[in-house]
């Protein structure tokens, strides 16, 4: 039993083994498409991993090196969205223009191969500063 949940016990929380997340937030149905049709690995780690891209409300970063979770984002990415997906390289002359466009038409971008430091100029996307100008939202 994890340590955590003996020290939840300790203060008289009920506590379940028996839950995880592909349980509680999976929908059953959506993750057997996501077998299906985008070819997600049937292990409950990348199961885990799609539910919480699924869910994600911000830039999710995948940590991939088998190139699943790659794999599996072009796939959907590719199907889903078609002309309004593009996957970049960290190193694309043109990435900063591309994921401003992205951002303005709603597309979908995936950049691979980024490094351990992320450039200071994507601070504004990965921590947007929203306002609202009219009825329109605009990322500073």
């Amino acid at each position: 039993m994890d340590i955590w949940i003996k020290q939840i016990k300790q203060y008289e929380f009920p506590v379940s083994n028996q839950v995880n997340l592909i349980v509680v937030v999976g929908n059953k149905v959506k993750i057997e498409s996501w077998k299906g049709l985008y070819g997600l690995p049937n292990d409950d780690l990348s199961i885990e991993n799609g539910i919480i891209l699924d869910h994600s409300e911000r830039w999710p970063l995948c940590i991939d090196p088998q190139n699943q979770a790659s794999a599996f984002i072009k796939k959907q990415g590719f199907e889903v969205k078609k002309d309004l997906f593009k996957v970049l390289k960290s190193a694309d002359d043109r990435i900063s223009q591309e994921i401003e466009a992205g951002i303005k038409l709603g597309k979908w971008i995936l950049v691979e191969n980024m490094t351990e430091k992320i450039s200071a100029e994507y601070d504004s996307i990965l921590t947007p500063q929203m306002r609202s100008k009219g009825k329109t939202k605009i990322i500073k």
